[in-house]
Parts: C-alpha cells; structure tokens; sequence
C-alpha cells in the first residue's frame, strides 16, 4: 500500500513539474538600448535628396488645427503622446521646402506597448471620418493604409483645403501619421507638407525603411 502511494506522490509531482508555463507568466524581451534605438533612426538619405536633419522638431499632434476639431479625436490623439516624447527621435526636413518627416521609438514592457498599441487602434477609430467645412475651409481625417509594416500598424491622414478640391491633390496642410509596432518596440512617424509640397508615395516609403531599420536593430540585439 505504501509503494501504491509513493508511485502515485512521484507521477502527480512529475504533472506538476512538466506543466508547461502560461505565455503571460514569461518575462517580457528585455527593451533595446537607447544607443540601439537611435541608431535605427531614418537618415536623411532614406529618404531622398535634400533632406538635411534639424536639431529638433517639436510635433504635438493632439493640438493640430485638424484634431482640434473633434473633441473625441483630440482625447484619442493624447493617447499616443508618449511616443512623442520618445529619447530616440529624429526630425528631418527638406532644405529649401516645406516638406519633413519625423521618427519616433519607444521600446518597453509587453504592458507598456501593449497600451500604446491600444491607444492606436482608438485614435484611428476615433478621428477617422472628422470632416469640417467651412465658406473658406475644408478640414478632413481618415483612415490610411499603408500595407503591411512590422506586426501591427494603424495609420492616418489629415487634409486640409479648399472646399470643393480634391484634398488628396491640392490640400494646403497634408499630415500622415503612422504608428507601427514591432514585438515590444514602436515607431510614430509623421510626415507632412504644405502648399502642394507633399509626396504622398513619401509616407508608404518612409514607414517601409523605418520598419527595416528597427528590424535590423532587433536582430543585432
């Protein structure tokens, strides 16, 4: 009876001991170095002649004429604001245009990017279809694809114009914004341009290269 007992004791410890562990109890990839994350940063030739880099471009997204004008569309921008104020940033702009593009990563915890990427999903949600026209003014937000980037990306495109043109043609303000996410790692990129300085393809472009650069950081982790 006691060798009964004994065998049963050992083969319900073995169980216990051989239960796999659950995903969410593993510890979270350790975040990339701010060294790593600046040196994957977009340089200014990735994205084509006469781009120089600017000491700083301060990008505050949730005050911009556009957003402003959805009181859910403003809250749902403040969301993403900590990518923003990321250590890792870049500004670049054309020399003697008014055309930039500026890059922003963060790396942390499962938790702290699992955040961000929800705060995402709700800007989209929330600015996409923000439309406001005046005798003088046409101000639009919708959603913008860009294919797939990293394992996540959520995009839009604020326009404004003339009304009765074509925003994406002749728009006087054009602004993307795409957020992408890499395993714990995120990229805000905002590219924008005025009175008809604004190449469209631009935004696709950058958000490609920038994805690949953080891919390659990742890897020589």
């Amino acid at each position: 009876m006691i060798t009964v007992r004994a065998l049963f004791a050992a083969s319900f410890l073995c169980g216990v001991l051989l239960v796999p562990v659950p995903a969410a109890a593993e510890s979270s990839p350790k975040p990339l170095s701010p060294d790593r994350l600046k040196a994957a940063l977009l340089l200014p030739e990735d994205l084509g002649a006469g781009f120089v880099r600017y000491a700083s471009w301060k990008r505050a997204p949730h005050r911009y004429d556009i957003v402003t004008r959805s009181k859910a569309c403003t809250k749902a921008v403040k969301g993403v604001l900590p990518l923003y104020r990321a250590k890792a940033a870049t500004w670049l702009r054309k020399e003697d245009g008014w055309e930039g593009v500026s890059e922003y990563i963060v790396s942390g915890t499962r938790g702290k990017i699992a955040g961000l990427e929800r705060a995402a999903k709700v800007m989209v949600r929330d600015c996409n279809g923000v439309t406001v026209t005046t005798d003088a003014t046409k101000d639009t937000i919708r959603k913008l694809s860009v294919g797939r980037l990293g394992d996540a990306s959520y995009g839009l495109k604020l326009r404004s114009g003339f009304p009765g043109r074509n925003l994406d043609k002749e728009s006087m303000v054009a602004i993307d914004i795409v957020i992408t996410r890499v395993g714990n790692t995120m990229i805000a990129l905002e590219h924008d341009g005025h009175v008809g300085q604004f190449d469209p393809a631009l935004t696709r472009s950058a958000a490609q290269t920038a994805t690949s650069r953080l891919l390659e950081a990742l890897k020589a982790s």
